[in-house]
């Protein structure tokens, strides 16, 4: 049985400006000591879905309206709010986007570490202290004893995040979630960050959620992929398979936004045209249809579900939510072919990108993308 099983989670936030529809029907899951990326663009969802496995979203406004999150055989979607502030931290953390504000100003880094360790493992005294030394030292903090009576703003943006990941780590949780740990560090201190995580969670065992708007992040860190857009998984698969058989164009699109070199097949950097929707309201269609230079004309009305690829490389019939881990599955009307991904356009003679039904774009605003 898998550590972690999503099962179509869906998540509302309830705005002055309407509904958003955040995370629509997310299904994954994830083996013990297994690395699962979660990629794509700000507002696809992935912090939120991140956030609702720990039942974390903001309330009132956030709020989950459906599925299910299981963890070691238990539903957390429908623990006691006692049962889950006892599982946070000690079975599963979470490393938040920026330390500077995940960290309380006021307080120094020792009482934020030491109070993780009293109230999961009853520590106390010497010996909580000196477990923290500890924690501070395995994460590379220099004069970790010192270093316990200062202040966040007294340590740089990469050594703040060390801290996180001691906090994270300090009681061995059976899964972490890693919510752009390298968000605003240089290239340097986001490969240490990076390596730093992989290995501590090589060492026990702790499987771990990257959730990340970079591929490049995720390569060679990772056993599998899920693409995410529109509060949509679009595309996942092993992490070898993404990345050498790419197939949604939106999967596409993001590789050839990483320089990479010509030697790999995928050298040219080619933007996404367009922005993501404000998901205000269901999308009829498939939400990456005005962006998309593939798109037919089903793609404007049906909203294609995520379905395994036969052997072939063509889209089966049946809908799948989860199932062997190492299937690809793809949500698209149209896939790319391995030319096509490689070129990162569409190379069929003749073809163009099918404009919106006369409905839809008499309802558009102006500047949509068409």
């Amino acid at each position: 049985m898998a550590l972690l099983a999503l099962e179509d989670l869906t998540v509302r936030f309830r705005t002055r400006g309407g509904t958003v529809h955040a995370v629509n029907g997310v299904s994954f899951d994830l083996e013990a000591g297994e690395t699962l990326g979660l990629v794509g663009e700000s507002g696809c969802g992935k912090t939120a879905t991140g956030l609702a496995m720990l039942r974390l979203l903001p309330r009132p406004a956030g709020r989950v309206e459906g599925g299910r999150v299981v963890f070691a055989g238990r539903d957390l979607l429908s623990l006691s709010e006692a049962e889950m502030r006892d599982l946070r931290g000690r079975e599963i953390a979470m490393v938040f986007q920026d330390p500077m504000t995940s960290l309380n100003p006021v307080l120094t880094i020792g009482t934020q570490l030491i109070e993780t360790l009293v109230a999961h493992r009853q520590l106390r005294g010497a010996a909580a202290r000196g477990r923290a030394i500890e924690l501070l030292e395995i994460v590379g903090i220099p004069q970790a004893a010192r270093s316990l009576r200062r202040y966040p703003h007294q340590f740089s943006g990469g050594m703040r995040q060390r801290v996180m990941i001691a906090i994270a780590l300090a009681l061995a949780p059976r899964l972490l979630i890693a919510d752009e740990p390298t968000t605003a560090l240089d290239v340097t201190i986001q490969a240490q960050v990076l390596e730093l995580i992989e290995e501590l969670t090589r060492e026990s065992g702790t499987a771990v959620i990257l959730i990340t708007h970079d591929l490049g992040v995720v390569a060679g860190r990772t056993q599998r992929i899920c693409v995410m857009y529109a509060g949509f998984v679009v595309e996942t698969a092993t992490t070898r398979q993404l990345f050498a058989a790419p197939r949604h164009p939106y999967t596409v699109g993001l590789l050839h936004s990483i320089p990479r070199p010509q030697a790999t097949g995928i050298g040219e950097l080619i933007p996404i045209e367009g922005a993501p929707p404000e998901q205000l309201t269901a999308p009829s269609g498939c939400p990456f249809a005005p962006r998309c230079a593939w798109r037919i004309a089903a793609c404007w009305v049906d909203n294609p579900a995520l379905v395994p690829l036969t052997r072939d490389g063509t889209v089966a019939g049946e809908v799948v939510n989860t199932g062997p881990q190492a299937t690809h599955r793809l949500a698209c009307h149209n896939p790319a072919s391995a030319e096509e991904a490689r070129a990162g356009r569409p190379l069929r003679p003749g073809f163009e990108a099918a404009p919106p039904p006369t409905d839809i774009l008499a309802v558009q605003p102006a500047g949509s993308a068409a």
